[in-house]
């Protein structure tokens, strides 16, 4: 089973909306997915709770629980045939980034491009540093500014401070995403033809990308 966590320790990231978009992308893939909610807020219990009502037959998973229960979770999720976990954490700097992190094969960081939120980031991949995940963690742009020198200030404290890659494709802030889901619905299937639905899926694509990167990586140092 691959496990992807998404962390970041500012709130209004867009952990939880990213986390919901890739998950539902990856089963459009054929991935069986399931997602566990760290956050104290249950935001994305909740809303699978919508979406029971909205989509018939639907196979997504959604569970809520503490970071010390995760691995009782996860183990769950892959004696359920669970391919891909996602994980969703709350904005804060806790056991719940240590544990998420520990667990992923891949750690992902949303931010967002303001001076505020790159002193947000610099906090979380220092963080991330300190418990020897930047190795395995990618940074994801959300609701992207037009400016390309804010984007290129994201890539300089990533990439040249801590040595994390940005992803090439980034969320820009569109009405598509906070649309779909107030549907139950991921922007892929509500909207499959809109700009926010190909930049999902590029970016899950990518996400992809960078995990079998790492794996190679790591068959190649055993």
């Amino acid at each position: 089973m691959r496990t992807w966590s998404v962390v970041s320790q500012k709130g209004g990231s867009g952990k939880t909306t990213l986390v919901l978009h890739l998950a539902i992308a990856a089963a459009s893939e054929g991935a069986a997915v399931s997602v566990v909610d760290l956050d104290p807020q249950r935001s994305a219990e909740r809303w699978s709770e919508l979406r029971e009502e909205r989509v018939k037959n639907d196979d997504l998973v959604v569970v809520h629980g503490t970071a010390t229960g995760l691995a009782g979770m996860l183990k769950a999720a892959r004696d359920n045939g669970t391919t891909l976990a996602l994980i969703d954490t709350p904005p804060a700097v806790d056991k719940s980034m240590i544990y998420a992190a520990a667990a992923a094969d891949v750690v992902i960081v949303p931010t967002r491009s303001s001076v505020m939120d790159q002193f947000s980031l610099r906090e979380t991949l220092d963080y991330l540093k300190q418990i020897r995940a930047l190795t395995k963690t990618v940074v994801v742009l959300n609701a992207a500014s037009t400016d390309k020198a804010a984007r290129a200030d994201t890539e300089h404290l990533a990439g040249d401070e801590f040595g994390v890659g940005v992803l090439s494709v980034a969320l820009a802030d569109h009405v598509d995403l906070a649309a779909s889901l107030r549907t139950g619905r991921g922007v892929t299937e509500a909207a499959p033809k809109r700009k926010a639905a190909k930049a999902v899926q590029d970016i899950y694509a990518e996400l992809c990308a960078f995990e079998r990167k790492l794996a190679r990586a790591r068959r190649l140092s055993a």
